[in-house]
C-alpha cells in the first residue's frame, strides 16, 4: 500500500517569473481513484513531472511512504510507479506485444528473459482492455485511440503500486474511455494508489473517490466529488454557466445553452 505525501511544494520554470505550483501541500492515499481536475495550465502536468522525478521542485517535498522522493532511485521510482502522460510516440516498430514488454523492465535483469509470467500479464492486460486483436500490430501503424489504449496497457503490466494518468481517455470514443476507466477503478480495487488528471468533470465525478481541483498553481479544494463539484466553484474556476444534475448522487456538468445564445 502506498501513501503519498506533498508538503509546500514548489515549481518554476527557469527564466519564468511567476511559479507554476505555488507551495502545493495534499495526500494521495491507496486503493482510491483521485482525479486532478482544473483548467489549461493550472499545474497538473507539471506537479505530475515533479512527482516523477522529470522535474526538481525549488521548494517543498514529496514523500513515498515516509520516504523523500529524493532518495529514491530511477529503479525503485520505475517499480513503484507508472506513468501515462498526454502524448508519446513510439520510437521504432514494434509490436504491441514487444512494447508492452517493455513495461515488465523495472522486473527483470540486465541480462534476464522474460518469463512465462511476464507474458500471462501482457495477456490477461489486453484482454481486460479489449484489445487482445492489436497484440502483434507494429505500434507505428496504430490508430490515435489504439495508440493510448497501448499507453496505458504498458503501465498496467509495469504491476507499480502507483499509477499516474495524465488526460487518460483523450482521443478515445466512449467505449473505449469506459474500457479505461473500468480498468482504473479496478486498479484501485486491487489496493493501488491511482491519479488521474482530466478536464472532463463528469469523468471525475463518476469514477473518481476524491477530487483535487488545481488553480493557478494551489489546490483550492479536495474531497468527496459530490462535494468538491458544485456549481460555485466549478463556474469560479471555467467561468461559464453549466447546468447541473445528479447520477446516483454524483454532479453531471454541462454546458448550458446559454453560453451559446440558446434559450433553455
Amino acid at each position: 500500500m502506498t501513501r503519498i505525501e506533498i508538503r509546500g511544494l514548489r515549481f518554476r520554470y527557469p527564466g519564468r517569473g511567476e511559479e507554476v505550483l505555488k507551495g502545493v501541500t495534499t495526500v494521495f492515499s491507496e486503493s482510491r481513484v483521485t482525479a486532478l481536475l482544473g483548467p489549461n495550465a493550472s499545474g497538473k502536468t507539471t506537479l505530475f513531472k515533479v512527482l516523477l522525478k522529470v522535474l526538481s521542485p525549488t521548494a517543498g517535498s514529496i514523500h513515498v511512504n515516509g520516504k523523500e522522493i529524493g532518495r529514491l532511485s530511477l529503479a525503485e521510482l520505475s517499480k513503484t510507479v507508472a506513468w501515462v502522460p498526454q502524448e508519446e510516440e513510439p520510437l521504432f516498430p514494434y509490436t504491441v506485444h514487444e512494447y508492452l514488454m517493455l513495461g515488465r523492465a523495472p522486473h527483470l535483469g540486465f541480462f534476464d528473459v522474460p518469463t512465462r509470467a511476464d507474458e500471462r500479464i501482457i495477456r490477461q492486460t489486453l484482454a481486460e482492455l479489449g484489445i487482445s486483436g492489436l497484440g502483434q500490430r507494429e505500434t507505428t501503424d496504430l490508430s490515435g485511440g489504439e495508440k493510448r489504449l497501448i499507453f496505458i496497457a504498458r503501465a498496467l503490466v509495469q504491476q507499480t503500486e502507483v499509477l499516474i494518468l495524465d488526460e487518460p481517455t483523450v482521443h478515445l470514443d466512449l467505449r473505449n474511455k469506459a474500457r479505461v476507466l473500468r480498468a482504473i477503478r479496478k486498479a484501485a480495487r486491487a489496493g493501488k494508489t491511482v491519479i488521474f488528471s482530466t478536464h472532463d468533470v463528469n469523468e471525475a465525478s463518476l469514477v473518481a473517490d476524491e477530487v483535487k481541483i488545481l488553480n493557478g498553481g494551489r489546490i483550492i479544494t479536495q474531497g468527496d466529488p459530490a462535494k468538491v463539484l458544485t456549481e460555485k466553484v466549478l463556474k469560479g474556476i471555467y467561468g461559464t454557466k453549466l447546468v447541473f444534475r445528479r447520477v446516483d448522487r454524483r454532479p453531471i456538468a454541462e454546458l448550458s445553452p446559454e453560453n451559446f445564445g440558446v434559450r433553455r
